[in-house]
């Protein structure tokens, strides 16, 4: 007796010797279900490889921008900024003039260098990142020094550090303004930029400079044995953009360069703690680029799951329907409906429709423009035409095929040259 065994045509042959044969549904064939599965599922962890090295390489450009932000490369009137806010510039010229700048960024670098002696200027931008407490301890730290230069402080600074000073308002209103005062490197005929904001002081032995309506851009207060503090409203003098203009490059360095030694001090607002009171805003300064993060990671996340995996995979029919099936199945449906009115509406709407095409009317014409259009090429009364086109609807087959007829030789008589 013979035995023969017939393979399945889409099975695959198993391994050479074994005699037998791969199962239909095995995932070694390429037309089953599971087979998609792999290349699925490597199309997706290529994605998900994509997103993650995305959002590491922004996570670094973030960090690193902290970073320089932190190293004073994009900080407001930094000596090492080089942009048009930094104070590169007058960083430089002072150099240039053998005084030596120290930089502290943050209160443990001010800490951390020698203590300003009676040689030494001590200047403070950012005032706004000062609390209560930090300014206390800025100004304990230069108790020393010869003069101390606060660059726009608020009220609250002001009033924390108890000196006879109050902001007045914005700058003044002209392009320049003149000294009209001397004071200890000031001239009265110096003029600086109209920039920053104004000062008022109850001190009468303090020196007003740069007044304009009751308000000066340079506050100058002294008290013995402490030392001299210089509030400057007009704080852009000291920056890139502004350091050329009239004398504000001889004010700046005559007001910081009266000693050997010059400390810039840039507060830093995460030297603040939790039980230090300050009005400025809680909000940490790294909230921009995290929200920018996450609007990143967000459009990422959307560009992920909203797109195709793959192109659009077109399904064979199991038959191909002719148009002229479709429209004699739906009148068939009509004649068992007996519904004659609904299919003399559409063959009235069509035959408006190809003859305002045909005697160039607008689409979506009327039936009552068509009717005239129609009955001036034709020759027929307009009413006669009007009725046919936009009349009453037939009410039987017979009623509807005279109806179909009329239209198509309308038409004919249009068409007609």
């Amino acid at each position: 007796m013979t035995l023969e065994v017939w393979d399945r045509p889409d099975a695959q042959p198993g391994p050479a010797g074994s005699g037998d044969a791969a199962p239909s549904g095995s995932a070694d064939q390429p037309g089953s279900r599971w087979s998609r599965w792999p290349r699925w599922s490597g199309g997706r962890r290529r994605v998900i490889v994509v997103g993650a090295a995305t959002l590491a390489f922004l996570l670094i450009v973030v960090g690193v921008a902290a970073l320089r932000g932190r190293s004073g490369a994009d900080l407001p009137l930094d000596p090492r900024n080089a942009r048009p806010g930094g104070s590169q510039a007058l960083a430089r010229v002072l150099d240039q003039q053998g005084l030596a700048v120290d930089i502290a960024r943050g209160q443990g670098d001010l800490l951390g260098l020698d203590e300003p002696g009676r040689d030494t200027t001590v200047l403070i931008t950012g005032t706004r990142a000062l609390s209560e407490e930090t300014a206390a301890t800025a100004m304990e730290r230069a108790r020393g020094a010869r003069r101390v230069v606060l660059v726009e402080p608020d009220t609250f600074l002001l009033q924390s550090l108890d000196l006879p000073v109050d902001p007045a308002g914005g700058a003044a209103s002209t392009r320049s303004v003149r000294a009209d005062c001397v004071a200890d490197g000031i001239g009265a005929a110096d003029t600086i930029s109209s920039v920053g904001r104004g000062y008022t002081t109850t001190d009468p032995s303090a020196a007003a400079c740069f007044t304009f309506e009751r308000s000066s851009a340079l506050v100058t207060v002294s008290a013995p044995g402490a030392p001299e503090v210089v509030v400057l409203g007009a704080g852009e003098i000291l920056s890139n953009r502004e350091i050329t203009r009239y004398d504000n490059a001889g004010v700046a360095v005559r007001l910081l360069a009266r000693g050997d030694r010059l400390v810039w001090y840039i507060p830093d607002p995460r030297d603040v703690t939790v039980e230090d009171t300050t009005p400025t805003s809680e909000i940490p300064r790294a909230l921009g680029p995290l929200v920018f993060l996450g609007l990143t990671a967000l459009l990422a996340t959307m560009l992920w799951r909203g797109r195709r995996f793959g192109p659009l995979v077109t399904e064979p029919l199991p038959a191909v329907v002719k148009a002229i099936e479709t429209t004699q199945s739906r009148g068939r449906l009509y004649r068992r409906a007996k519904d004659t009115a609904r299919a003399g509406s559409i063959l009235r709407t069509a035959a408006c429709g190809r003859l305002a095409r045909y005697l160039g009317l607008p689409p979506g014409a009327p039936a009552r423009a068509v009717a005239a259009a129609a009955a001036r090429t034709t020759g027929r009364p307009p009413e006669h035409v009007l009725a046919l086109l936009d009349g009453p609807p037939p009410a039987t087959e017979d009623a509807l095929v005279a109806l179909a007829t009329d239209l198509s030789t309308l038409e004919k008589e249009v068409h007609r040259p």
